[in-house]
């Protein structure tokens, strides 16, 4: 079994980051050793991390990695992690609601979403593979003159999202419920986030991930089936696609699409750490250098990690989006001509009717159990990586705590901390859909300022020696028009929903 996953360790998966932070394996390819120069100790690390170390003791010789099938599985990570975080609250519980309640009139929203939010991602992972550090070293850089404003943002962001783990937590349990009644629905959700926080303290996880992923693979498959086989025509729908402005009895739900499709901005900020521990591009030649050995590479080493990378991040993002797109569709075809709308603790229910209604009742199991793995895989992931998050935010504003025992106390105070907050919003407001499009509209809110230190993070440390790696004018201007989009999606909502009725 894998070790207790600690602050500078994590989960181990193609869907969950991975937890090896030992140090780097040296490759075979050497051309001095240590013992050649009579055992004498390491050299000083180096301050740059493209700079060889100052009289090394030994030569390290990089390769490139492959780019066929085989190495871009293996690649894999980061950006399947995001796609998990993703087939949670916003497909399960968003989706379907949307098409039940307003039929497709919110399906542009999936699209553009998906679209707008593309680089935020892409740019935090491309960071760390360029410089071979999280992204949060460059939020730090940003706001040093200015109180470390970034640092504090993503604390604040950190405490926000206990109304989304919440959320999730309350999804996965109104379809345990389903399932299982003999507990109430508050009990299942305080479970969920019980055993998302043991697991990861006792790291006996692995055979339980394995079923899970098997789980939530034959979930999407029966609903891209389900879509396939009772999805109307595409000309019902495809005229949806482009944009018009929501009904006001929609502007919640709206605003709830916007913060957690694809998935929430802060998940950038998480990848770019499980990237990190990936070891990916720079971040190898890094630590290497820092324990004083030279390091060259391939000419095509990090070209060639930059194509594994975005394969990661396109293979996951267009699984994401299809299974985002036929959740909201079938919804609309199955859920709406019916009336009926996923709420309270029959939201499990509601849910699998689009699927039982068509194959039978034998396929309620199914549904179930692979929808409550999806939302439980999304809980036990954002406890790992908004710990994380908020245990780097604190020992860059307090330096003093940059040791492994208070970086400990910090990751797992913080889940402590969501598992007592959590359920007392679990047992307060046991409403589900509710709980979880809270959370969405404050991630929402949260994101333009997420998605600007991401482009500054690029714009700032790319050197002339990264040029390579630097996104084109075409890829800049995506993401200055995605970073507007969402000030503008913020301003409407925030006017529609909280001042229009205000002032009236």
């Amino acid at each position: 079994m894998a070790p207790s996953p600690e602050p500078s360790e994590q989960p181990g998966t193609d869907t969950t980051p991975d937890t090896s932070r030992e140090t780097p394996s040296i490759p075979e390819q050497r051309t001095a050793s240590p013992d050649d120069t009579g055992g004498a100790p390491p050299p000083p690390p180096s301050t740059d991390p493209r700079a060889p170390a100052e009289s090394p003791e030994e030569t390290i010789h990089l390769k490139a990695p492959g780019t066929g099938v085989r190495d871009t599985w293996r690649a894999m990570g980061p950006g399947i992690v995001a796609a998990m975080t993703g087939i949670g609250a916003s497909h399960i519980m968003h989706g379907p609601t949307a098409g039940a309640e307003f039929g497709y009139s919110l399906l542009w929203v999936i699209l553009f979403a998906y679209l707008l939010k593309y680089h935020a991602f892409e740019f935090a992972h491309r960071y760390t593979l360029a410089r071979g550090e999280s992204v949060m070293e460059a939020y730090e850089r940003t706001g040093k003159r200015y109180g470390n404003w970034p640092l504090w943002y993503l604390v604040a962001q950190s405490l926000a999202n206990t109304f989304g783990i919440a959320g999730r937590a309350l999804g996965a349990g109104a379809l345990l419920w389903a399932g299982l009644p003999f507990l109430p629905l508050p009990v299942w959700a305080a479970l969920v986030l019980l055993s998302s926080i043991v697991l990861l303290w006792i790291g006996r996880y692995k055979a339980l991930e394995f079923a899970i992923k098997i789980c939530v693979i034959l979930f999407v498959v029966m609903v891209l089936l389900t879509f396939v086989l009772q999805a109307p025509p595409p000309a019902e729908y495809v005229a949806n696609l482009l944009p018009t402005l929501p009904p006001v009895a929609a502007m919640m739900l709206f605003g709830s699409m916007w913060g957690y499709f694809p998935t929430t901005l802060e998940v950038s900020t998480m990848q770019s750490n499980w990237a990190v521990d990936k070891k990916v591009g720079m971040v190898k030649v890094k630590e290497l250098r820092a324990q004083g050995y030279n390091v060259e590479v391939d000419k095509d080493y990090l070209k060639n990690h930059l194509t594994l990378f975005r394969r990661d991040m396109k293979i996951s993002y267009v699984m994401s989006f299809f299974t985002g797109m036929a959740f909201i569709i079938v919804g609309a075809a199955v859920l709406n001509p019916l009336g009926l709308v996923p709420a309270g603790d029959q939201m499990g229910i509601t849910i699998a009717r689009v699927y039982t209604d068509f194959f039978g009742q034998w396929i309620f199991p199914i549904i179930i159990i692979g929808a409550a793995a999806a939302l439980w895989s999304t809980v036990f992931t954002y406890f790992d990586g908004q710990a994380r998050v908020f245990e780097e935010a604190s020992v860059r504003l307090r330096k003093v705590w940059n040791k492994p025992g208070p970086r400990k106390l910090l990751y797992r105070g913080f889940q402590v901390l969501w598992l007592v907050a959590g359920t007392a919003i679990i047992v307060g407001m046991p409403e589900p859909i509710f709980i979880v499009q809270l959370a969405s509209v404050t991630a929402l809110l949260f994101s333009p300022v997420l998605y600007w230190l991401n482009i500054k993070a690029i714009k700032d440390n790319f050197t002339e020696e990264d040029k390579l790696l630097m996104p084109s004018k075409f890829q800049f201007a995506w993401a200055w028009t995605g970073v507007s989009a969402l000030v503008l999606v913020s301003v409407y909502f925030f006017y529609m929903q909280v001042l229009s009725p205000l002032f009236g």
